[in-house]
């Protein structure tokens, strides 16, 4: 008889079909691609700031209720609506304008956070505990697919049409085909008691690694979003026609591809503290060098090692979330990515106001600026020191 394996591998790789494609229409196109579209409908950079910022303000309800909603209607239903949320403000996007894009923006945050929340804890929960690190940098990997896929499809089928929109939605709803495939074993996630749903962040915070986790969101999801957000205002500032600002996206979503296993690695290997300074270090050198003259061929180098740097910072959040031993893995997965969108709210207005009043490498000082910030606290925490995954 044969013996199975203690991991459910079918699931694993569903989940992880899942976000990869979903990513491409709840990420890729939603916040990488549509404020290009945005831009060339004639939006400035504190409008596109406010769009941005819509987009993860979005979030936190889906993330704060997407626990509850586990709890209540199972990981399946709560992904199922979120993806459903998205394709509807993909909709409301294309027959809309200014300032009701923002109601769609906000509505394909809310299904963002729906569905990672559904997700995420769903499968980190049944992987091999020994190797999550490299799990969650793998799954990452994945889903930096998105901001790859889904500016090279909107640049060949045209960036201010409404191929946008039905790239979205072709990715969004074509992940529904593999999550029929996940199976949701009874000891898979376990359901949440009422008591696990409010989490005691002071009790959180007494451990090493969730401090980091406090510290890699609040600064990183601040950087991720204004670079998302307003990138199209830095190029064409810089004089970069809209099909160079896709490729450069392009450039950028590779970068954090091909980089997000390595972190995980390092993370696994060194701890997650180490890794995050290497990251926050890089991400201010090569910002700093995005702000001065550069020929485009250097800055697609650039562009390369931005795109790894910031999308690593969710990446090691997470990492914190899913090895933190207080409260549950979707609490905690919950409470972090809250905290990364609430920074990520404020990082697009504060970026998108400074360029509008000075210029568009206001972006990269900025960018440098949170990352440095980021490099301070995590020396003055002391975590790579200290503890390991």
């Amino acid at each position: 008889m044969r013996k199975e394996s203690a991991y459910d591998w079918r699931t694993i790789g569903a989940l992880n079909l899942v976000s990869a494609m979903s990513q491409v229409g709840q990420f890729g196109i939603a916040f990488v691609v549509l404020p290009v579209w945005l831009a060339q409908q004639g939006l400035d950079a504190s409008q596109l700031g406010m769009f941005a910022a819509s987009l993860w303000l979005g979030q936190l309800p889906g993330l704060g209720l997407a626990p509850w909603l586990c709890h209540r209607l199972g990981h399946r239903w709560v992904i199922v609506f979120g993806l459903l949320c998205t394709v509807a403000a993909l909709l409301w996007i294309a027959l809309a304008g200014w300032p009701f894009w923002l109601v769609g923006g906000t509505l394909a945050g809310f299904g963002l956070g729906l569905r990672w929340i559904g997700l995420e804890p769903w499968l980190y929960s049944i992987a091999p505990a020994h190797a999550r690190g490299r799990l969650v940098g793998f799954h990452e990997t994945l889903i930096a697919l998105a901001p790859v896929v889904a500016p090279v499809l909107a640049g060949y089928f045209g960036l201010q049409g409404p191929a946008v929109f039905w790239i979205g939605a072709v990715f969004t709803l074509g992940s529904l085909l593999p999550l029929a495939f996940a199976r949701v074993a009874t000891d898979a996630v376990t359901p949440m008691p009422s008591h696990s749903l409010h989490v005691n962040p002071i009790v959180l915070l007494r451990e090493q690694v969730f401090k980091l986790g406090v510290v890699i969101a609040l600064v990183g999801g601040m950087t991720e979003a204004a670079v998302s957000g307003l990138f199209a205002v830095f190029t064409q500032d810089r004089g970069i026609s809209i099909g160079q600002t896709a490729d450069l996206l392009a450039v950028f979503g590779l970068g954090g591809l091909l980089m997000q296993y390595g972190v995980g690695w390092l993370a696994d290997h060194r701890g997650v503290g180490m890794a995050a300074l290497v990251c926050a270090i890089g991400t201010a050198l090569v910002s700093v060098a995005l702000a001065l003259p550069l020929s485009y061929s250097l800055m697609m180098v650039a562009v390369f090692f931005l795109g790894g740097f910031i999308t690593a910072f969710l990446t090691l959040a997470l990492i914190a979330s899913t090895t933190t031993k207080s409260g549950s893995m979707a609490n905690n997965v919950s409470v972090i990515s809250m905290l990364y969108t609430v920074s990520a709210v404020v990082g697009p207005l504060i970026a998108g106001a400074t360029m509008k009043a000075t210029h568009g490498d206001a972006l990269m000082w900025f960018t440098a600026a949170a990352a440095l910030a980021m490099a301070c606290a995590v020396a003055m925490v002391g975590a790579s020191r200290r503890e390991s995954i």
